[in-house]
């Protein structure tokens, strides 16, 4: 290569793209180090430690069996059993119903190969927390790349440049890529789902005579990796109804063909991990699939989840109630989550370019497919909604709407670039000056975030530290019952039961099974209502606590009644024995 020809490749040639792309990895793990050095939060959700926990027994080759046991999981292990095995239940290790396999699957091999320090040194920072965070930050780098491609197929570079800076500015994503969910991992699928979509678009309009069967492969593909979504989240899996509708909509050449082949790959893909679940529960969801009755009047909060035996609560649930559920949830997303679903500004000229024009086919296209994946998304997640959303509003795997967030950055950022061009600026200088001023406002609040002094979380039960001490007074193949299961079975490494509905019929339920050997309860239990939910529901564990508490004993009739000192009135841990007096202080 000729010194012209090196100089070339350098300013103006495929170097200056690889420059480019080096200086924004640079910039992205610069941000990436401030804030996880100033903003770092360790998990908050029951769902990112369910997640966690899950790929930890896979890693260490316990199957994919969860330590976090919802007493409705054992009812419908319990109803799909043969009869008189009901009882061996709890006697090995208990398969998940709840979770779907992908994501955890990805972390487990992550375990495998980082070096995960599972012994908590710290009460409010987990190194495994850490891991797993920089893996989501680097899907999340991923997307952003991702992203930059498809705006800059769509538009030009100034859109995917713009685009790609809102969407790794904006706080929403960064506290996504710490809470040790699937979402980024999702947004990653959703984007290379559409990248294939356009391409499968394009190739039709531009084919001749013949060359139709080239559109097989990518048709096999799309719905793969619709499957991979379905099963890291099970509501994405509604995601081929928009995607089978966009090839039927688009292709004018085999499209019957095309459909036909996304919805085999997938089902092929999906298919099998549904048969293990109807082989194990009688359901093709597990646990999950009962997320339409939580939060009705039969099961407010997370009593369906805690329930030992449903069948009453399902007789009394009546299609009414699963309409108003819907009515009442989608008027709080339409009325919040819309204006905001992608955590931005960028995403209200999203909303205001739907009556804008394009000459461009695709583009249309595209635009509708997207408003319809909203339509979707917004329904699914109106009747999913579950005590999880209530406990974490934004944060939490039930915000569907907030996947398809990076395609809207993609329409909004070109609506600006659309505005910009009717004001008469100077070229370099003044359209510059604006388009550094607009991605500043709006990528404030993540600025802003990062000078912000963080404080570990008030009163919080979740302290790593405290909670694998006080698993530790457990034998490794004994029971526990809490109020934070997810914790003990992530932090401590114990399994534990969800908190039954009361400590008479529905304890006792769960102790036929196997004997609970120690009852692990926190300020998740004794920051309730005191008068409402603690003095006078007689039946609550709020109650329970308060007893213990007032009358320096355990209630009669309930088989723990070894108690440590010094956790009262915060918390309260029972066992049959006082296993704290002779353990050794080393982890």
């Amino acid at each position: 290569m000729t010194v012209q020809e090196w100089i070339h490749h350098w300013e103006e040639g495929a170097g200056v793209r690889a420059l480019k792309v080096t200086a924004a990895l640079l910039a992205f793990i610069a941000l990436a180090s401030l804030y996880d050095l100033f903003s770092y939060e360790s998990f908050a959700s029951e769902e990112a430690m369910e997640s966690a926990q899950l790929a930890r027994n896979l890693s260490q080759g316990k199957g994919y069996t969860t330590d976090s046991i919802r007493p409705l999981a054992l009812y419908l292990l319990e109803s799909a059993a043969e009869p008189g095995q009901s009882s061996k239940i709890l006697a090995q290790r208990v398969p998940d119903l709840s979770t779907a396999p992908v994501y955890p699957f990805l972390l487990s091999e992550l375990m495998r190969v980082l070096p995960f320090q599972f012994t908590a040194s710290q009460f409010w920072f987990y190194q495994p927390e850490r891991w797993i965070s920089i893996f989501n930050q680097v899907l999340f780098f991923a997307a952003v790349l991702l992203l930059f491609f498809l705006a800059q197929r769509l538009f030009d570079a100034q859109v995917a440049w713009l685009s790609a800076a809102l969407f790794a500015g904006t706080k929403l994503f960064w506290k996504f890529s710490v809470s040790g969910l699937s979402t980024l991992w999702l947004m990653l699928v959703f984007l290379a789902v559409v990248w294939f979509l356009m391409d499968i678009e394009s190739r039709d309009r531009a084919a001749t005579e013949g060359t139709g069967r080239k559109l097989i492969p990518l048709a096999v593909l799309i719905g793969a990796l619709v499957g991979v979504g379905g099963l890291s989240r099970y509501a994405f899996a509604w995601m081929i109804v928009p995607v089978i509708l966009f090839v039927w909509l688009s292709v004018t050449r085999g499209r019957g063909k095309l459909c036909v082949t996304i919805a085999v790959s997938f089902l092929v893909v999906m298919a099998p991990w549904l048969a293990r679940n109807v082989m194990l529960s009688g359901h093709c969801f597990g646990a999950a699939g009962y997320a339409v009755a939580q939060g009705t009047p039969p099961f407010p909060d997370d009593t369906l989840e805690r329930s030992s035996d449903p069948r009453n609560g399902l007789k009394r649930l009546a299609p009414g109630d699963v309409i108003n559920k819907f009515l009442t949830n989608a008027r709080g997303i339409c009325g919040n989550d819309v204006p905001k679903f992608g955590g931005n500004w960028i995403s209200a000229f999203f909303l205001a370019g739907l009556l804008i024009p394009f000459r461009n086919i695709t583009l249309m296209r595209l635009r509708w497919f997207l408003l319809g994946s909203l339509v979707l998304f917004l329904m699914v997640q109106a009747l999913g909604q579950t005590h999880v959303s209530s406990d974490a509003p934004e944060i939490n795997s039930e915000n569907l709407l907030v996947l398809l967030s990076p395609l809207a950055f993609i329409y909004g950022a070109a609506l600006f670039h659309t505005l910009l061009d009717q004001f008469n600026l100077p070229p370099v200088d003044g359209r510059g000056a604006a388009v550094t001023g607009f991605v500043a406002i709006l990528c404030a609040p993540f600025f802003f975030g990062l000078l912000v002094a963080h404080n570990a979380p008030a009163n919080s039960p979740y302290s790593p530290l405290h909670i694998q001490r006080t698993a530790r007074w457990m034998q490794p193949n004994e029971l526990m019952i809490s109020d934070i299961p997810s914790g003990v079975a992530w932090y401590g490494g114990r399994s534990c039961v969800w908190l039954p509905l009361d400590g008479d019929n529905e304890f006792f339920k769960v102790n036929a099974l196997k004997p609970v050997q120690g009852l692990f309860l926190t300020q998740a239990t004794t920051d309730k209502r005191f008068l409402s939910q603690m003095k006078e529901d007689e039946k609550s564990w709020g109650h329970f606590v308060l007893e213990c508490s007032e009358h320096g004993e355990v209630p009669t009739g309930f088989p723990l009644r070894k108690a440590p000192e010094g956790l009262l009135p915060e918390q309260l841990f029972l066992s049959e024995k006082a296993s704290w007096q002779n353990i050794e202080t080393k982890p």
